[in-house]
């Protein structure tokens, strides 16, 4: 059974219905006028198409992007709602062509490089995803540079480029302190290189930032606890990973790391 439309989704169309059916002759620059019109237009025929994809419908998505391409086939915009489509029909190669065309048409345009980004690292493609964080992570004015920031860290840590991944990561730190995730990077950044009490301080902030743990947090807690020696904490955060994430990967790791530890 089809989902009936939200509140929100028919007024828009609604919107849409009374932009195409008429174009604003009052003020005294025209040219103004119908630029501002077609803009208004385009952008609510993006958002009816997001409106139906979250919906699963992707004929009305498609249908709304064709009246958008009708209206300007070079947006950018456009064509990363094109991208985002093909990507949930698993149409990788139509999904990258349009994420390409968009930057093509608009090299500034930070939240295509950021999807573009994302579709790229989802195809385990790490370098070039990282490339494009990277670049996303010049735009001073994109809103959500913290996470572009943390996005590329994360990245750099599947290349091994710990030094990048630490810098990028501290700077999502910097501009979105509400983040907490890239906390549990550094700490394992740090985990990794052998500095136990810095991992230990940078873990504690993320769980700190957290409203309940997490199996890998849970989980580098036990080895760092581990490293320093700490054995009531150490089996203290094991009892917690067990009992809170029993079906995790890391409980299983974390059973097999204490089934080797018996037999040494």
């Amino acid at each position: 059974m089809k989902q009936r439309l939200a509140p929100g989704l028919i007024a828009l169309l609604f919107s849409v219905v009374m932009i195409a059916g008429c174009t604003s002759t009052t003020t005294t620059n025209g040219v103004a006028s119908a630029t501002v019109d077609k803009d208004k237009a385009l952008e609510n025929r993006l958002q009816l198409a997001l409106g139906y994809m979250a919906q699963g419908d992707r004929e009305k998505a498609r249908q709304h992007l064709d009246k958008a391409m009708e209206i300007d086939s070079r947006s950018p915009e456009v064509h990363d709602v094109w991208a985002l489509l093909y990507q949930q029909e698993m149409e990788f190669t139509e999904a990258e062509a349009h994420y390409q065309k968009a930057l093509s048409y608009d090299p500034t345009f930070t939240r295509g490089r950021n999807n573009y980004g994302m579709f790229l690292l989802r195809q385990e493609r790490y370098e070039e995803a990282y490339q494009q964080f990277v670049k996303g992570s010049e735009d001073l004015a994109y809103p959500k540079r913290g996470e572009i920031f943390l996005k590329a860290g994360m990245t750099a840590v599947k290349l091994n480029k710990l030094a990048e991944a630490e810098e990028a990561l501290q700077k999502a730190v910097v501009l979105e302190p509400q983040l907490s995730q890239p906390y549990l990077e550094l700490a394992d950044i740090a985990y990794q290189r052998g500095d136990y009490q810095r991992a230990k301080l940078v873990l504690e902030k993320y769980n700190q930032s957290r409203r309940r743990p997490t199996p890998r947090g849970l989980w580098l807690g036990v080895r760092l606890e581990n490293q320093l020696g700490n054995k009531d904490a150490e089996a203290s955060q094991g009892l917690a990973l067990r009992n809170l994430f029993p079906n995790s990967r890391e409980n299983q790791e974390y059973q097999n790391w204490l089934n080797d530890e018996k037999h040494r």
